[in-house]
Parts: C-alpha cells; sequence; structure tokens
C-alpha cells in the first residue's frame, strides 16, 4: 500500500489509519488526525453552528414564552434561572383569572406555570408539562368488586335474626357503596370541572366490622389555585354527607325493637340525635320496649359509617380532605397548618382511632404541594364555605357524653 503514503498531505478529515507519512506505526488511539487549518475551522464553524442553532431555538422559545406571560401579566424582570423562563411580576395587579388564561395558552406549548411569592416578590416560572401516566381501570373494578364481597359479608354478620341475612348484606352493600362512591364522585367530578388529571375511585375492602377501608382517587396533576383546591377538599365530603345522612334517615327507621340488650353499642353522632327527633315527631322510628333497645338495620349502620367518613375527611391534617381545604384557606401558614394536625392527631387518639392517628402522623412528613398559583387568595364564598365544613364536622363527629 506504498501508493497511500506517496499522497499530498493534506488528509481527508476524520481518516483512521494505522500508519503516518513516513510509513511509521501510529497507536489506533491516536489516528484521528488531520493537521490542515481548513478542516479544523470546518469542525469549529460546525460545532459553533449546531450551537448558534440550539441557543436562536432557546431564545425563540424564551421569547414565545415571554410573550404569553407579558399579554396577560405586567412584568418587571424576564430572565432564564437554570434554564426555566422567570418572571418578576409588578405589584399590585390581579393574578388569578390572567394566571388561568396564562395556562390555557401554555397547555397548546405542552408547559405548566407556577406562581409563588418568594421574598415578598411574586415570581412566575414556566415549566415542561409533567407526563401523565394513564391508569389501569382493571384495577378500579378489581378493588370494587373485591369491596362489594368484604361490605356483603359484613351486611350479612350484622343482619340481626329477625332480618334475611342475604337481604342485610346486599342493603348495606349498596348503601355504602352509595356513601363511599358518592363521596369520591364528588371529588371526581369537580376534578374534571377543574381540568385537573384525577383517577376512578380505588374502593379498599376491609373485615368486619366496617368491610371496607373506604375509597380514594388519586390527582395526577396539580389545582390550578386554591380556590380549585378547596373545591376538590370540600366536594366529596358535602356530596358524602349529604348520601349519608339520606342513608341514615332510610335505616333509622328500619331500626328493629328488641326486649334484649344487646352485646356492643355504638356511639351517636350529633346528626343522629337530630334526626331521630325529627323522625319521631313523625312517629317514624319504631318505639323502644320497655327495658330493651332498637337494634341498628344494616341500612343505618352503613349510615353510621358514612357519618364517620365524613369526619375523618374533614381533619384539617395532611393530604385528608380538610387538609386540602386548610392548605388552601390558610396557604404557607405552616405553623397554624402544623396545630391544626396536631389537634386531629390528638382528636384521634382521644377517640380511638389509633391507626388512623399515626396514618395522620405520618403523612405529615409530605409536604403539600399546594396549586399552580399559590399567590391568588381564596375567594370569599369559600371562606363562607369552610365555616359550613366546621358545622359539617360537628354534626358528624360522635361527642364523648351525649348531648341530648
Amino acid at each position: 500500500m506504498s501508493n497511500l503514503a506517496q499522497m499530498p498531505i493534506h488528509k481527508p478529515a476524520w481518516t483512521v489509519s494505522g500508519h503516518d507519512e513516513s510509513g511509521h506505526v501510529v497507536p489506533i488511539d491516536f489516528c484521528i488526525a488531520d493537521n490542515s487549518s481548513a478542516a479544523k475551522r470546518t469542525v469549529a464553524m460546525s460545532a459553533m453552528s449546531t450551537e448558534n442553532v440550539e441557543t436562536s431555538s432557546t431564545q425563540a422559545d424564551f421569547e414565545q414564552v415571554t410573550s404569553v406571560v407579558s399579554s396577560e401579566f405586567r412584568v418587571e424582570e424576564a430572565l432564564m434561572e437554570n434554564g426555566v423562563p422567570t418572571y418578576h411580576l409588578a405589584q399590585p395587579q390581579e393574578t388569578k383569572q390572567p394566571f388561568l388564561r396564562v395556562l390555557k395558552k401554555l397547555e397548546l406549548m405542552n408547559l405548566i406555570a407556577l406562581l409563588r411569592r418568594t421574598d415578598g416578590r411574586v415570581v412566575l416560572r414556566v415549566v415542561p408539562r409533567p407526563s401523565v401516566k394513564p391508569s389501569n381501570i382493571l384495577i378500579n373494578w378489581a378493588l370494587l368488586f373485591a369491596t362489594m364481597a368484604t361490605t356483603f359479608v359484613t351486611g350479612y354478620f350484622l343482619s340481626p335474626n329477625v332480618i334475611n341475612p342475604y337481604v342485610g348484606g346486599a342493603a348495606f352493600t349498596a348503601a355504602m357503596l352509595a356513601v363511599l362512591g358518592t363521596h369520591e364522585m364528588g371529588h371526581k367530578i369537580t376534578a374534571n370541572k377543574k381540568g385537573i388529571d384525577a383517577t376512578l375511585p380505588y374502593f379498599i375492602p376491609g373485615p368486619p366490622p366496617l368491610g371496607t377501608f373506604g375509597a380514594v382517587i388519586m390527582q395526577k396533576s396539580l389545582p390550578p389555585n386554591r380556590d380549585a383546591l378547596f373545591d376538590i377538599g370540600a366536594d366529596g365530603p358535602i356530596a358524602g354527607f349529604i348520601i349519608a345522612t339520606i342513608v341514615s334517615i332510610i335505616g333509622l327507621t328500619l331500626t328493629i325493637p328488641s326486649p334484649q340488650v344487646p352485646a356492643n353499642e355504638i356511639g351517636v353522632p350529633v346528626m343522629w340525635s337530630i334526626l331521630e327527633r325529627f323522625l319521631n315527631s313523625f312517629n317514624l322510628i319504631p318505639k323502644t320496649p320497655p327495658n330493651g333497645l332498637l337494634l341498628l338495620h344494616p341500612v343505618a349502620f352503613a349510615g353510621w359509617v358514612g357519618m364517620l367518613v365524613t369526619t375523618l375527611n374533614l381533619l384539617p391534617a395532611a393530604m385528608l380532605d380538610g387538609g386540602h381545604v386548610a392548605r388552601s384557606v390558610l396557604g404557607e401558614k405552616l405553623s397554624l397548618r402544623l396545630v391544626l394536625a396536631i389537634l386531629s392527631i390528638t382528636y384521634l387518639t382521644v377517640e380511638g382511632f389509633i391507626p388512623m392517628a399515626f396514618l395522620v402522623l405520618l403523612m405529615l412528613f409530605f409536604r403539600h404541594p399546594g396549586p399552580l398559583d399559590d399567590v391568588s387568595s381564596l375567594s370569599t364564598s369559600r371562606k363562607l364555605v369552610a365555616l359550613g365544613l366546621v358545622g359539617i364536622f360537628i354534626l358528624c363527629a360522635v361527642p364523648l357524653q351525649p348531648i341530648f
């Protein structure tokens, strides 16, 4: 191959060979070489060209995002902070509705925005929209059927002797799924309305005497603002409370007089004391026999469980429904939210819900993410609804001592 040695000294760029021009062997690791200044300029210009394209593309994206933000907000400063388009907004100015409009515009670019108050300044950051993993609906169906089975078994054993246990089991299952399903669908429908990605309900089967540990939905994206966060937290308990009250009314009218005193008794929620007085005024509840008691129908027990579930969910702690409400009302006031969480754990401990108390304590180690817009305040109407939620909590709670 001596002919190759006699070729001009300017070799093609990136030629790999085992010899140099004088015919000496050269280690292969050093064979990518070119002494021509023209080739060096070509490589340098190519690298600069690629870098310029990336820079111009990034600059164009930044300018496009800036145009979107500036169309809705008065911007004091726009900059790239660690690769994230960041905007310091002039104050005072309206932020709630402009932010929602910005979100809609950024959605077309597969981006989302975060609005926070940092060091006394209102800062808006734009980041890529996180990908959402699709849910496996078969899991929802499997858990639903499993919960139907466990609640049926529970209702079967709860049925007094005068009730067909199969009828009692079916009635308890229907009533429990109505209460829990309505509660969770209250969350789901609100999430869909607010543009929040959320799963269908996951029912959680459990052993007697309840037959279930409740149900949950999983939120896969953050609420746009505090109003939406509040609605997500409040609509479930409100819907569940309404159905639990209806189920309780039906169940209380089906109570069974018994001359024998049962071995176990349950506490009476405040709402039940009110309903008993109301129903008794129309003679809709059977009379208690002398030296006897009224046995609960499985439907009534389902109403009682519904009241209990509403109470526990409204505790203003962590990621519970009441925790979402507290986060939307108090914002980043961590000290006040911590006080409410401690009171919630104390309440659970006093009432004997020790496992639930430990669960809430564990959830406190996870920071609540809040909404995308954590600057705009909660609407006045929702603050009034928050007072109503306190009333629902009191009505569903079982007092340590009877109040009627």
